[in-house]
């Protein structure tokens, strides 16, 4: 689950980004395991799908995430 703390001096993708991480390292999220879509998980936390797709852009520059477009 992910909580985003709106009051947060740390931007919105940089907290979803982190999250993602925690859960990878903590095996609630296995490798090969579908993330949802960009404007799915939008919606559910109620952010921007800019800023979404900027947290998966840079976990998949560093590694955490491949990322397929079908």
């Amino acid at each position: 689950m992910i909580l985003i703390d709106f009051d947060s001096e740390l931007p919105i993708y940089e907290q979803l980004k982190r999250q993602i991480i925690i859960s990878i390292a903590k095996k609630e999220i296995k490798p090969g395991q579908r993330l949802p879509s960009v404007r799915q998980l939008a919606e559910e936390i109620g952010i921007n799908l800019h800023t979404v797709s900027k947290a998966y852009n840079e976990l998949k520059a560093d590694g955490y995430l491949n990322i397929d477009r079908r």
